[in-house]
Formats: C-alpha cells, sequence, structure tokens
C-alpha cells in the first residue's frame, strides 16, 4: 500500500532584522578608509593651519601688546576664550593678514567653508602720520630704540602731544566682525585676538601698521627726517660732548707736562650721552648675500665688540700708565723743591 507524498513546504527561516546586523556593524559611523567620522559638535580639522606657539599664554606681556591685548579681548567671556584659545592652538586659522587696512583672517569652524573675522582699529590721518614722524626725527632715542627693536612706552609721547594715541584708549574706536551666526564677540575673534596679539609681542612694529602705517616705513621715513634735520649727516652715534665744549686750547709748549691729564673742564661736562643703536650700520645694511655656515652679519657684529673691548683695554692701561708716570714726576718736583729748601736753610 502506497504512501501519499507529504506536499506541506519546509518552513523557511526568518532572516534576523537588518537592524540588528547594522547596529553590530564595525564600519558604524566611520568615514572613508574606516576612519571615525568627526564628532557634530567639534570644529573641522585644519591642515598646516596658523597656531598660537605662546605656550604660557598671552596674558603678562610687554608694552605694546598688553594694551591691545586689552582692546581686542574686551566684552568676551572666559568660556568663549577658552574656546577661541583652544582654536588658535590647535591651528584652526587658514589665513592672517594684517596691513594698514585692518586684519582679516579666515577661521575654519564646524561649517564646511571657513569663517572670515575682520578686525579694523581707526587709523590716523596721513597729516597726523607727517606730524608725529617729524616730532620723533628732533629726538635720537626714537631712532635708536626701533632700530634696536624695542618699543618703550615712550613711543606715546609724540602721539599724546596731538592728542592722539598710538594704542587706542576706547575699545568703540576698533570694530570686529566675524561672518558666524554666534554672539559677537565670538571664539573665532578671540582666535584671531589671540594670534595677533602674540605677533605684537614678538614685533611691536605691528603698532604702528595696525594704526594705518607699516612698522618698516614709519622706521625709513623717521631715517630719513633725521639724515634732514642733521644736514645730511645720518649718524649712528651722537657727537661726543667733549668735542662740543671743549675749551680753547693752550700752546703747546706751555702744557707739555700735563697735556695727557684730564683737565678740571671735564668734571663740569655732561656724562650722559644720546642713546645709540648698537651696530647701526650693520642693521642698515640688513642680511648679506652671502652663504654660509655663520651668518656673516653676527660675525662682523662679534669682530667689532671685541676690538672694541681691546680698545677700551688699551686705553686703561695708557692712563694708567700716563697717570703714574705724572705722580712720578710730581714726586720728583717735590723733592726737588725740598732740596732746594734744605740747601737755602
Amino acid at each position: 500500500m502506497s504512501v501519499p507524498e507529504d506536499t506541506t513546504p519546509a518552513p523557511v527561516p526568518t532572516p534576523p532584522p537588518a537592524t540588528s546586523q547594522f547596529a553590530r556593524n564595525p564600519s558604524f559611523n566611520a568615514g572613508p578608509g574606516g576612519r571615525q567620522m568627526r564628532r557634530p559638535d567639534t570644529p573641522r580639522r585644519l591642515k598646516n593651519g596658523i597656531r598660537l606657539r605662546r605656550r604660557e599664554g598671552i596674558e603678562m606681556l610687554a608694552w605694546p601688546a598688553d594694551a591691545w591685548s586689552m582692546l581686542l579681548l574686551q566684552g568676551i567671556g572666559e568660556a568663549v576664550k577658552t574656546e577661541g584659545l583652544d582654536y588658535a592652538r590647535a591651528g584652526q586659522t587658514a589665513t592672517l593678514q594684517i596691513g594698514p587696512t585692518g586684519v582679516e583672517a579666515a577661521v575654519q569652524g564646524r561649517a564646511p567653508r571657513p569663517y572670515t573675522v575682520r578686525i579694523t582699529p581707526e587709523m590716523l590721518a596721513a597729516a597726523d602720520w607727517e606730524r608725529v614722524v617729524a616730532i620723533m626725527a628732533r629726538e635720537a632715542v626714537y631712532s635708536a630704540k626701533l632700530l634696536a627693536g624695542e618699543m618703550p612706552p615712550l613711543v606715546e609721547q609724540p602721539f599724546a602731544s596731538l592728542g592722539k594715541h598710538l594704542v587706542p584708549t576706547d575699545a568703540s574706536t576698533v570694530t570686529r566682525s566675524c561672518t558666524c551666526d554666534l554672539p559677537m564677540p565670538c571664539k573665532h575673534i578671540a582666535c584671531v585676538a589671540a594670534l595677533l596679539i602674540e605677533r605684537l609681542a614678538g614685533d611691536p612694529l605691528l603698532a604702528f601698521t595696525m594704526r594705518g602705517l607699516d612698522g618698516q616705513r614709519l622706521l625709513e621715513r623717521l631715517q630719513e627726517a633725521r639724515a634732514i634735520a642733521t644736514r645730511g649727516l645720518a649718524r649712528a652715534h651722537s657727537t661726543p660732548p667733549a668735542a662740543e665744549a671743549a675749551p680753547e686750547a693752550m700752546p703747546l709748549e706751555r702744557c707739555l707736562n700735563n697735556f695727557w691729564r684730564p683737565g678740571r673742564q671735564i668734571d663740569e661736562m655732561p656724562s650722559e650721552t644720546e642713546p645709540f643703536a648698537p651696530h647701526a650700520l650693520l642693521r642698515r645694511l640688513g642680511q648679506s648675500p652671502l652663504q654660509g655656515k655663520f651668518p656673516l652679519v653676527g660675525l662682523l657684529a662679534s669682530i667689532y665688540d671685541s676690538i672694541a673691548e681691546d680698545g677700551r683695554k688699551l686705553r686703561e692701561t695708557s692712563d694708567a700708565a700716563a697717570n703714574a708716570e705724572a705722580e712720578a714726576a710730581d714726586d720728583a718736583a717735590d723733592s726737588d723743591d725740598d732740596s732746594s729748601d734744605n740747601d737755602n736753610e
């Protein structure tokens, strides 16, 4: 007897839900090449961006960087400032341009394209710069300090005499803007401000550029004005007071015994001379076109210093010998006078 064939179809296994496979996928939330994708609350990383190099931060800086710091960071909360410093240290700034018309930078944030940050201080008029240069040219201390790479607070004096300021005292005269939608001033402005403060600390001449005249150009105009003020003689050192205040010389035969001894008038002469820039000629000539293991300008500066030191030592030795000889002559003269007195007695 035949058994009827079972035609009931076998049950088809149910595939697991697609969601469970997707959840266990190790490449979930990974970008191209299997790398982890950027978190939505962090900025897009920028390659070869401009970074803040100062490890100690942007506090306790010398003038004028500290004065600019107060202006550029005014109104920025601590949390926003900290985030802006993190941006600066991470190199989120793509470009940074500092010129007489202001500062413009591109800062990469979370958006696909960088934000544009502009900082524009109030510029001084051309007539004001002409008067400032003329005032500074009257005193050698300004050109000497600036040539030496120094920016003392006394540089404010020519501006103050005109009722102006090299560093603005009113924050409303410094315009800060950003193309982001965050409340102003934002973290992108804080990032650019930190980079700008760092550059002002390293190159104080940028303080002039921020007010409308390139710092190097001001230095050139100041040197030109100094040359005209000294009748075409651009002197690296001031004229020694002894050459200007020397008394009328006596006939040589009347001062043979004390010719090398200083006169009484030397104590009445001013002891301070005008400040001058060290190695002023080398600074004006600039870097040497010759290539080598050691920079030529530095070698020449070392040679000049060694020669000057040897000259000072030679002068001191000569002065000591002259004084000893003069004292011996005085003692001999006193001895002859005593002998004459004894003979007369």
